[in-house]
């Protein structure tokens, strides 16, 4: 049963890998036939994209509660956004900035710095009660919408960006090696694209159904809570698709485009991610979240920001200390302050 439960999370993990590629490849292929400008594209589907599976959790979670399949998914939920809002900020940039020292212009973080912050603010004050409601829920979307409508305005004005933009707009990503492309001549088939994003959105609701139902498995196998579970094991493993992604627009020498990802990302883990199922249903929210986990989002984004500011180049002894700090937060947790 163990061994069982460990092999069906693996699959879930791929499942939601696989199914947010296929949905951001056929969304963009349909934008393309549509002629929307390929930084629309970026700024919208594709950073949307790589948040799919924390999306997809917190919805079927939702649906879950609501049908009574695990009344108590809360913990799996909620830990999902803090551990991958987390695993993000620390271990997955420091893995880009040991393969190679990265740069990150301050004017990004300028924007997506203060914005990290208010998210968490945001998070933190309407779970002070312990509960996530519906309305709240919705305001979380609502202020993760304007931030998007926001963000489209300021890549349009920003001058800083007119090289990078321009790349952009001549590069679609590429269905195999997930790499940016040069556009095709020839439009690909409508039917084909809607297939895809059928097929990809399919995978996608089984994947976060098998993570959460596997999540809770081993929680139960191993006597552990599920909020632990949520944070360590499903916030790092719908971190993946980051970590890929990224990895690889560090080897093409897109550094800012890799931490602009991790940055907008994480925006979007902590308020649409968490509202897409808190609008379904109310989530309760474990309170050594909020005592424990919450602070230590706070101590690690402020540290990454400081990094990050103080030279704009983050170096790859920096990169070490924020693995480093992700693996004494895991300890402290997981001896400390499971409940």
């Amino acid at each position: 049963m163990l061994l069982l439960s460990i092999l069906f999370l693996i699959l879930g993990f791929f499942g939601l890998y696989f199914g947010a590629k296929f949905v951001i490849i056929s969304l963009e292929n349909i934008a393309d036939r549509l002629n929307i400008s390929h930084i629309m594209v970026g700024l919208t589907i594709l950073s949307i994209g790589t948040s799919l599976p924390e999306i997809a959790v917190s919805i079927m979670g939702g649906i879950d509660k609501i049908l009574g399949i695990d009344p108590y998914i809360d913990g799996i939920v909620i830990g999902n956004k803090v551990g991958s809002f987390l695993t993000q900020i620390t271990v997955i940039i420091g893995i880009l900035a040991v393969s190679q020292p990265i740069f990150v212009s301050k004017w990004e973080l300028r924007r997506e710095g203060p914005m990290l912050l208010i998210s968490i603010l945001v998070f933190l004050f309407f779970s002070l009660d312990g509960i996530l409601t519906q309305f709240e829920a919705l305001i979380m979307i609502i202020i993760y919408l304007i931030y998007l409508i926001f963000v489209i305005w300021s890549e349009k004005h920003l001058q800083k960006i007119k090289i990078e933009s321009k790349k952009i707009e001549k590069e679609r990503l590429d269905a195999v090696s997930f790499e940016p492309v040069k556009s095709p001549r020839k439009k690909s088939s409508l039917a084909r694209d809607i297939g895809i994003f059928l097929v990809g959105l399919i995978v996608l609701i089984i994947a976060a159904e098998t993570t959460l139902l596997s999540a809770h498995d081993l929680s139960k196998e191993f006597h552990i809570p599920e909020n632990v579970i949520g944070i360590l094991l499903v916030g790092f493993g719908t971190s993946l698709p980051e970590l890929i992604a990224d990895l690889t627009a560090i080897r093409r020498g897109s550094f800012g485009l890799a931490i602009g990802d991790i940055l907008g990302s994480n925006v979007c883990d902590i308020l649409l991610a968490t509202g897409s199922g808190a609008i379904l249903i109310n989530f309760n929210v474990p309170v050594i979240i909020l005592v424990f986990d919450i602070p230590i989002l706070f101590l690690a984004l402020f540290l990454v920001l400081y990094l990050l500011w103080t030279e704009k180049t983050l170096k790859r002894w920096e990169g070490s200390l924020l693995i480093g700090f992700y693996s004494v937060y895991a300890i402290l947790k997981l001896l400390f302050f499971q409940i």
